[in-house]
């Protein structure tokens, strides 16, 4: 997976009491498989890998990943919720990564695929 094939997107902030009220749109949850290969394929590229939705992205980002943690969470994870949290999963917005390079360099991609699941599965489906 490279960037190239990720279509770039801008992040913006909708403010709070708005969001609720916009009718709906689509199911789009982020793209785990796209995510994973993306970060297993860039890994020595990236230093931080954030994910939430582009649309009102101050209010839904967190981190996914970095270069001296890794994953920050993982699927039915026990830990306590911590500032990992974000949007993975809308009916009006768009789910999408900002990627920051080791030259400090940010990038948003659009990272999603039809679907309403918002939990952690970059690493596969736990069964």
């Amino acid at each position: 997976m490279d960037f190239i094939d990720l279509t770039p997107i801008a992040l913006r902030h909708t403010p709070l009491g708005t969001r609720s009220q916009l009718p709906k749109q689509h199911d789009w949850q982020l793209d785990w498989a796209t995510l994973a290969a993306l970060i297993r394929d860039n890994h020595d590229v990236m230093a931080v890998v954030q994910a939430g939705l582009a649309e009102d992205w101050l209010n839904t980002q967190g981190t996914i990943w970095d270069e001296q943690q890794g994953y920050y969470r993982y699927p039915n994870d026990p830990r306590e919720p911590d500032d990992t949290v974000f949007w993975a999963a809308s009916t009006w917005a768009t789910p999408a990564i900002l990627v920051t390079f080791h030259n400090e360099l940010a990038k948003a991609f659009a990272c999603y695929t039809v679907g309403r699941d918002p939990d952690f599965h970059y690493l596969g489906r736990l069964q």
